[in-house]
């Protein structure tokens, strides 16, 4: 969802470059009362909550300019690596789609009843946040958001830390740790009451907030309780509870987001690092990978098939209905995920950035090398940011962002492969309408291809002959991460996420390719062109028409000015495929995908059906929100030459009063 993190006043460069019209630390948004400056810490994040309905419309809209405004526990018996269909824990979810949101039903409390709230799948996060029924913000107003109560929860409890312990939190900055060189720690208001007495003993409740560069933000504390999803179960598991919020989570029908990244792109794992023994038995990894590392599934991974209607969520084990045989699971090509350096050799020892990747493994996102891409069979020359430090570009593979982003010359290369496309402005491409060439990206294998019917949003409403198509240009991060695959490129694929087995297997995302047979090699077959009917009844009832102004001359794309690179001083420089030793799947799990025998992925068995999603009244409500609808209008307006393209920006803060560490 919007995508998201903990910490100490002390900034980090963020993913993305800012317009200078977005919150600074010195002009946060007036949503919230001013903190100090220091307490503010930008983070990169894909949109996912800044606009009042994120469709493609809404996405290019944010595009347009810079000046326009996010039970039962399952450990039950020594795992099983079973390669049957007939284990019980492994579940097929069916997925609800509202608003450019795909959403999952979650559980929370264990007694003395469970409460429902819907999330946003993210795999661009890792952190779980739901909304508070002591939220007071207007949003939290409408009736159609489902709300946590933590008061009818006998199992709910807010993380708080011993002050007198004379230490603090590991808080760290952005989904790649570190404190940046400036680690002085900061001093906030007594009126935030970030502290409670109890049996004489000072503890510390973690605030954790989220400003969006739009002005949307959410805040709220650490708690624990027990999450459940269907029959997946994490006790005393650490998410943030949001009592304040400005963002339109009714136009989604979601409560929250559900990041299903890695610990080490965690800010809950990463700020409790060293202290278990002041929070007991929160499960402080995020919640994904403690049901895959604590339940019986039979392979620890999940899978995602997204429509533009919904689709289908599985954990343990794939779909029969897309991989029914081991011939069908064979063809899915595995890649492994890219693993971040750590490290700065200009900080102490003891900084976040020295000691997160020992505790937390070297993976923070789902993050693989993009090998190619182009149109048709024609490819374009890809430049990685920093070719000293990555061969490749680096695409982030984002179920909780609706655009695909790229840097500017590449973007600007694969456009030049469609005839009579341009660029026009802010980084934006339109292409002709009647455009029926493939667009692909490559990871190393098979070409995996987006119909136009994929790649193009909508029709212009002045000039509906030229269709606005993705991917836009955007600034890279300083990180190396260049491409954000999100929606429009996941739809295309079946794709599986593979958390890694310690000391065996390293974390890896697999592919099935929808749009082409997955055993298809002749070109004329893969970069077959889409049938005009086809194309012509998705811009009949699919596209969205757009409300612009595109300018009649040509204009220049700029490239983002080149940053230093945010590994440079690196101690650990980690290869592709390392394995993980903590935070991976237990080493009872066989490595099936190490050895090569993807063909014995075990399959959800094929009698069974998808969990429903269960009602929400978002679909229904008042709100004027479509289960599966979008958008068919909006008004886009275009600012001629803009240059740099307005990318959503978290500012995610997690705030620790030191005065108070006194006992």
């Amino acid at each position: 969802m919007v995508t998201q993190t903990v910490w100490l006043g002390l900034l980090l460069i963020p993913f993305f470059w800012l317009p200078p019209s977005v919150a600074t630390l010195a002009n946060p948004p007036t949503f919230f009362p001013s903190a100090p400056q220091s307490s503010a810490i930008p983070l990169r994040a894909p949109c996912h909550l800044s606009k009042p309905h994120l469709d493609h419309a809404d996405l290019q809209r944010s595009l347009q300019t810079a000046t326009l405004s996010r039970k039962p526990i399952l450990l039950l018996s020594p795992r099983q690596n079973t390669q049957s269909s007939n284990n019980p824990h492994d579940e097929l979810h069916s997925i609800a789609y509202l608003s450019g949101a795909y959403d999952l039903a979650l559980n929370i409390s264990s007694s003395p009843n469970s409460q429902l709230v819907f999330v946003q799948l993210d795999t661009g996060s890792s952190d779980l946040w739901i909304t508070s029924t002591s939220c007071t913000s207007l949003r939290c107003h409408d009736g159609n958001v489902l709300k946590f109560n933590p008061a009818e929860s006998e199992s709910y409890r807010t993380i708080q830390v011993d002050a007198a312990a004379g230490t603090r939190l590991n808080l760290t900055a952005s989904s790649f740790g570190g404190n940046s060189t400036n680690s002085s720690t900061t001093t906030v208001s007594d009126s935030r009451r970030l502290a409670t007495r109890q049996s004489d003993q000072q503890k510390l409740e973690i605030p954790f907030s989220i400003y969006y560069d739009d002005t949307t933000a959410a805040s709220g504390i650490l708690a624990s309780d027990t999450i459940a999803l269907g029959n997946l179960v994490v006790p005393h598991q650490a998410f943030a509870l949001i009592n304040a919020t400005n963002v339109t989570l009714a136009a989604q029908g979601i409560s929250g987001v559900l990041g299903l990244g890695f610990p080490r792109g965690s800010v809950v794992s990463r700020s409790l690092i060293g202290y278990e023994s002041q929070i007991g038995d929160v499960e402080t990894m995020p919640f994904m990978t403690s049901v895959l590392q604590g339940s019986n599934e039979s392979y620890p991974l999940f899978g995602l098939f997204l429509t533009r209607d919904g689709g289908r969520a599985t954990f343990g084990a794939v779909d029969p209905q897309l991989l029914p045989t081991s011939h069908d699971r064979a063809l899915v090509e595995w890649y492994d995920v890219y693993p971040f350096p750590s490290g700065d050799t200009w900080l102490p020892a003891n900084d976040t950035l020295n000691v997160d990747a020992e505790a937390l493994g070297p993976y923070v996102q789902w993050v693989l090398p993009l090998h190619s891409a182009g149109v048709a069979a024609n490819p374009v020359t890809l430049t990685p940011t920093y070719s000293s430090a990555n061969p490749h570009p680096l695409a982030l593979i984002d179920s909780g962002s609706s655009s695909i982003l790229g840097p500017a010359s590449d973007v600007e290369a694969i456009f030049s492969r469609i005839l009579n496309s341009r660029h026009v402005g802010g980084g934006r491409f339109v292409v002709p309408c009647d455009t029926t060439e493939r667009m692909y990206f490559s990871f190393g294998g098979r070409n995996l291809t987006l119909l136009p019917s994929d790649y193009i949003i909508g029709p212009d409403a002045q000039q509906p002959f030229l269709c606005f198509a993705w991917p836009s240009a955007a600034p890279p991060d300083t990180t190396g991460v260049s491409w954000i695959l999100g929606t429009p490129f996941l739809r295309t694929v079946y794709s599986l996420f593979s958390i890694g087995i310690n000391t065996k297997e390293s974390p890896k995302i697999g592919f099935f390719p929808l749009r082409q047979p997955a055993s298809a090699t002749e070109s004329s077959i893969v970069f077959a062109p889409q049938p005009t009917q086809s194309l012509s009844s998705f811009l009949n009832s699919q596209a969205t028409t757009i409300d612009s102004w595109i300018p009649n001359q040509l204009v220049t794309l700029t490239s983002a000015q080149s940053r230093p690179y945010f590994f440079a001083n690196a101690t650990t420089t980690p290869s592709l495929g390392v394995v993980p030793t903590k935070v991976g799947a237990p080493e009872s799990y066989s490595a099936i995908l190490t050895r090569g025998m993807g063909g014995q992925i075990p399959a959800i068995a094929s009698s069974s059906s998808p969990q429903p999603v269960p009602h929400n009244p978002a679909a229904t409500g008042d709100n004027g929100a479509n289960n599966g609808q979008s958008n068919n209008r909006a008004s886009l307006p275009i600012a001629a030459p803009a240059v740099a393209a307005t990318i959503c920006s978290i500012w995610v803060t997690l705030i620790l009063i030191s005065a108070l560490m006194a006992v």
